[in-house]
């Protein structure tokens, strides 16, 4: 401690008022801290502690997850999404629900990588295009535990379920004891925490190290979702027979002749156009033909690229009036015509992947943690989607709204006593009789989603210009490719032919 006996009045004064003033700074330091959080002191911060995943064994597991489609660039990602900066920088310009998926995997520690996590997907679905039942499989992060052999026979010995003791590559042939679905890690929740909200895991199940989302699946079915307006729906129906069956789709799809595919069979297992359920709010308000919705619904086993949308065209051309229903027997008929039409593909918004089958012993999906007790996965689940859905309706509301203001405007038309007076009738009278011209003259084309293209005079599909035949551009590509890089013709089985779903643009 200082001695302040022996000082001055004066230099006592002065030291005073230097403590006042050292005071007085440290005071306005703190306040100047208070307002501006980020004017602080450096302090050293800590190392992110790296997360050990070869403390952790992983099980194969699949997911079925759901997804609106409309604000992403399809399904795929491009490569493997975040395993660059470079590859992130794409990710984020032009959105992926893989690129999603794999950011919250990786958020949740669920996978070290993507490309050591022998990832496979159900299919490919197109920009813009939704799922409710799409399907994927990979190597996960498990709550279980490695033991040893020896702990394993007692275990097996002790009337364990031998399907819950595990040895595979991914675990370094270590045998693995997973734990029962009540105890494992809560897959649905951790993941639909982190993802944003247009995309739901609806469930989980444990898979064979085998099993392929892709090979796997049994079946593929679609739905289409249009509007009755101006449409025969009584000649779609009768159109949408004729795709029933094992047929060449080769002038229903678009080709790619980098994938040089040869075969173009497909089975469509069942199709049918039905209204949508009247318990579903809110579709329409069923007085008007704008008001009573429909969905092609479409089973089969694979398909090929775009093929669900290019048979969505033909039949709008149908029920448009613009074509007779025995245009599908002709372009199926490949003989008849061996290049394929210029046509317009119907809209990817109304479209969705609504459910991937695979054998029951495959999968059996998971949806609650702890079943009769726990019913957070669902609670959360229903909550998540309809608030989506309250958004949704909100703004569909809202243009409901304008749209009956705008019909109920009064327009001058002249009386029909022809005197020449003007009266004033509704815009939703003159525009029937507007419509019915329009579908009389052949003036406009359907392509879904609300969408309506109009031609000045419309051509019959038969009499259109047509693409090469798919051997001539086949053989184009790959001699512009060079014989070193030709690549093996696919006539194999229809799941092994290309792309079979919509694939991302």
């Amino acid at each position: 401690p200082m001695d302040y006996s022996r000082w001055s009045k004066i230099a006592l004064i002065e030291r005073l008022h230097n403590l006042d003033k050292l005071v007085c700074e440290q005071n306005t330091a703190k306040e100047d801290t208070k307002a501006n959080p980020e004017v602080t002191t450096p302090t050293r911060k800590k190392k992110p502690v790296k997360f050990d995943f070869a403390q952790f064994p992983k099980r194969k597991v699949a997911f079925k997850f759901s997804y609106f489609g409309w604000a992403y660039h399809g399904l795929a990602r491009q490569g493997n999404a975040l395993e660059s900066e470079d590859k992130r920088l794409i990710e984020g310009q032009f959105p992926t629900i893989e690129g999603e998926v794999f950011r919250a995997l990786a958020a949740c520690k669920l996978i070290e990588d993507e490309s050591s996590c022998d990832y496979s997907r159900c299919g490919r679905t197109d920009r813009g295009v939704s799922g409710f039942g799409q399907v994927i499989a990979l190597y996960v992060r498990s709550s279980g535990q490695y033991i040893s052999d020896e702990e394993a026979e007692r275990e097996l010995a002790n009337g364990m379920d031998a399907g819950r003791i595990t040895r595979d590559e991914q675990n370094g042939g270590r045998a693995v004891l997973l734990p029962a679905v009540e105890r494992e890690l809560p897959y649905v929740n951790m993941l639909n925490k982190t993802l944003p909200p247009a995309i739901r895991i609806l469930a989980w199940s444990p898979v064979q190290p085998a099993f392929n989302a892709r090979f796997s699946c049994r079946s593929r079915f679609y739905r289409y979702f249009f509007s009755e307006e101006g449409l025969d729906i009584g000649a779609m129906r009768e159109a949408a027979q004729k795709y029933l069956g094992v047929h060449d789709f080769r002038n229903f799809c678009k080709l790619d002749p980098a994938k040089q595919i040869a075969n173009f069979e497909r089975n469509v297992l069942s199709i049918a156009i039905n209204p949508v359920a009247a318990q579903v709010q809110f579709v329409g308000d069923g007085k008007s033909l704008q008001g009573r919705w429909w969905q092609l619904e479409l089973r089969g086993t694979a398909f090929l690229w775009h093929q669900v949308r290019c048979m969505m065209a033909i039949l709008f051309h149908v029920g448009q009036g613009l074509e007779e229903p025995s245009i599908i027997d002709r372009m199926l008929d490949v003989n008849a015509m061996d290049g394929k039409p210029e046509y317009e593909m119907a809209s990817d918004v109304p479209l969705v992947l609504a459910d991937c089958a695979f054998d029951a012993s495959d999968v059996q999906w998971i949806c609650v943690r702890n079943p009769g007790r726990d019913f957070a996965n669902m609670t959360g689940l229903d909550r998540s989607i309809s608030n989506e859905w309250g958004q949704l309706n909100t703004r569909a509301v809202i243009a409901s709204a304008l749209l009956q203001n705008l019909r109920s405007t009064g327009v001058p038309t002249l009386s029909e006593t022809g005197d020449g007076q003007m009266v004033l009738t509704p815009w939703e009278l003159c525009r029937e009789t507007l419509v019915r011209k329009e579908l009389d003259a052949r003036s406009r084309i359907v392509v879904g989603a609300g969408e309506i293209r109009n031609v000045g005079l419309y051509v019959p599909m038969a009499k259109r210009r047509r693409a090469e035949p798919v051997h001539s551009r086949n053989k184009t590509w790959l001699e512009r490719k060079g014989n070193s890089k030709r690549a093996k013709t696919k006539e194999a089985k229809p799941e092994e032919a290309g792309n079979l779903f919509e694939a991302a643009e």
